[in-house]
């Protein structure tokens, strides 16, 4: 698993909170850095669109960081939109909040998709592909 400052507030204190099984199995899933040029908001259900850095991701989750607050819940229905202009490409994940932590001056939140794993053929399957086979020639 990659080393990121998106760690669910779990992991950072190396025991899961009771009931919290599923979130630790989940964040098991190998994580992947995006590459520069790709962006990344997050609509809220009260409809505003919200500008986000992607810190890490995964076929079942990911972690977005927004420097100062963002006002979302845990359990919150969001659509995390990704983005890459010089391809011409985007994708939209249904996701719920699952974790939110403040560090600094930036809030982390943890998002799980819900319609599951991203699929084969998306553009982010395509960049967790490329970044497994890079990973797989540095060792």
């Amino acid at each position: 698993m990659l080393t990121s400052a998106c760690m669910s507030p779990e992991q950072t204190e190396g025991q899961p909170a009771e009931g919290e099984g599923q979130l630790e199995e989940l964040r098991t899933a190998l994580r992947h850095i995006l590459p520069a040029g790709v962006s990344a908001s997050l609509r809220l259900t009260s409809g505003r669109t919200i500008y986000v850095t992607v810190g890490d991701i995964s076929r079942t989750g990911a972690c977005v960081v927004r420097r100062g607050e963002l006002e979302v819940i845990a359990d919150e229905e969001v659509l995390l939109d990704v983005s890459d202009y010089e391809r011409n490409q985007s994708v939209s994940l249904q996701a719920r909040v699952k974790w939110i932590k403040t560090r600094s001056f930036n809030t982390l939140v943890g998002l799980v998709f819900t319609e599951g794993p991203v699929l084969p053929g998306t553009m982010l399957d395509q960049y967790l592909d490329r970044s497994l086979l890079a990973r797989g020639g540095d060792g």
